[in-house]
Order: C-alpha cells, then structure tokens, then sequence
C-alpha cells in the first residue's frame, strides 16, 4: 500500500528539529510521495529548496491570502521563474480567506487572479485555499475552466460539492474528516467521485484522531485514509491505491 499526501507545510518551523528524521522515516508508513505548498515568495524558494533534496517531495510556489502584504509588482515574475524548476507541479497554495481578515477582498481577489493567470500560462493546476470564502472562490474560477483545480482541506455543503464535481474539481480531504462533528467533510467523503478525491494531512495543523491535538506530519495521513475507507465501505488498500493515482494524475507525477 502507498499514500500521497497531497498538503504538506514541511517546511514549518514545527518540523525544524527533525524534518530530515521525519521525511526518511515516511517509507515506513506507506508514504510514498509528499506535495508541498507554499504561502509566500520567501516560502515558496524554501518549498522547492527542500523538494530538490529529496525524491519523494515536491513543491508548489504562490500565495496564501494571508500573506498577500509582502506581494509586490515584481512577484509575478519571480514565481514563475521559480515555477519552472521541475520539481514544482503547482500554483498553491492561492485563493481567498475571509476569516482572518475580510476588510481587503479586492486586494486578495486581484492576487488570486494573478496567480490563476499564471498557472494558465504555465499549464500548472492550481491548489485552492478557500476559507469562509467558497462561493467568491467558485465565481472567480469559473473563467479559469481550462485549469486543473484542487479545492483543499474541503468543508463545504453538498451543494458545493455537486458543484465542484460539476466542473471537474479535485476534492482534498484532510485529518478534520476524523472529528466527531465533521459533517460536511463526511460527506464529502462519502459522496465525493472516487476518480477526483485526494488524501492531505495539511500538516503540522490539524491532527486526526486519535492525534488531536498534537503536532501533524505526513505519516498520519493513513487515519484520513482508514477514515474515507470506513466510510465509504471500501477497503484500505483500495482507496489508497485511487487516491495515489489521483494525486500523481493531478500533479503529473512520473
């Protein structure tokens, strides 16, 4: 059995003290490739410094809406320099983000247009931050129907998912879809194309159970996958073997 965690920050400050441990020790629980994001140009030139050490990792460039302050005219530009190094396989992680902050939706709105208009120039897919956001994420893409997209850390209704199926979407479910009370990402699990799920920890943030609580890291991210089995009344090896293969059809991983 292998796994693909297609959301990973190993470049947090969280994993200072023993990433090199950690991303050696993945081989040991059927992880076999890690995708990571990036939130702004300085973490996106870490995100691929690290990707070009290891095989098994790989990187996206671009930024998170709440990193937009240190966005200038030159971004652009340096992103896609940085975009063209092999190892990077995404725009992301880009979108919108009202929960922090919602006094500046046109200035994230403009950035998040941007970063869209370089991944069609660079046929890149693009990875989807979209929190209390979902619906201005949705308009804003529809003029974008020719880019492969991933809506991570899916949370949102089933309208939406009906939505996203609609126009192709990939759905990445992470650790959250283990609590008790995750009743959107249940059934996103549940009702989402098996050919358009993917698997994420989202790491160092938001263990799944029973780790709650704790600091997150790839090699958790079989209790997402025992979880989405479970509900999906299939067997584990199966759903990893589909979720994999999402994830390098996704990302265009040889």
């Amino acid at each position: 059995m292998k796994l693909i965690d297609s959301h990973a920050h190993l470049t947090s400050d969280d994993f200072n003290e023993d990433r090199s441990f950690l991303i050696k020790d993945l081989s040991n629980f059927a992880v076999n490739s890690v995708i990571m994001p990036a939130c702004d140009l300085e973490n996106s030139y870490e995100t691929v410094k690290l990707a070009e050490k290891y095989d098994n990792l790989y990187a996206q460039v671009g930024f998170h809406p709440e990193n937009i302050e240190s966005f200038d005219d030159s971004s652009i530009e340096k992103l896609e320099d940085l975009a063209k190094n092999p190892k990077v396989v995404a725009i992301g992680e880009i979108g919108l983000d009202y929960y922090w902050q919602d006094d500046n939706k046109d200035e994230q709105k403009e950035i998040f247009i941007k970063q869209l208009d370089l991944a069609k120039k660079l046929k890149l897919p693009v990875v989807i931050h979209s929190r209390d956001s979902i619906d201005d994420c949705l308009e804003i893409l529809k003029d974008y129907s020719d880019l492969k997209v991933q809506i991570h850390c899916f949370s949102y209704s089933y309208i939406h998912l009906m939505e996203c199926m609609k126009r192709g979407y990939y759905i990445s479910i992470g650790g959250v879809v283990t609590y008790k009370n995750a009743d959107n990402e249940k059934n996103a699990a549940i009702n989402v194309d098996l050919d358009k799920l993917m698997l994420e920890t989202d790491c160092p943030y938001l263990s799944p159970e029973p780790y709650r609580g704790m600091r997150n890291d790839p090699r958790k991210i079989v209790e997402v996958a025992r979880e989405i089995a479970n509900l999906r009344g299939m067997k584990l090896s199966k759903l990893a073997k589909r979720t994999s293969k999402n994830a390098m059809e996704f990302f265009n991983i040889k």
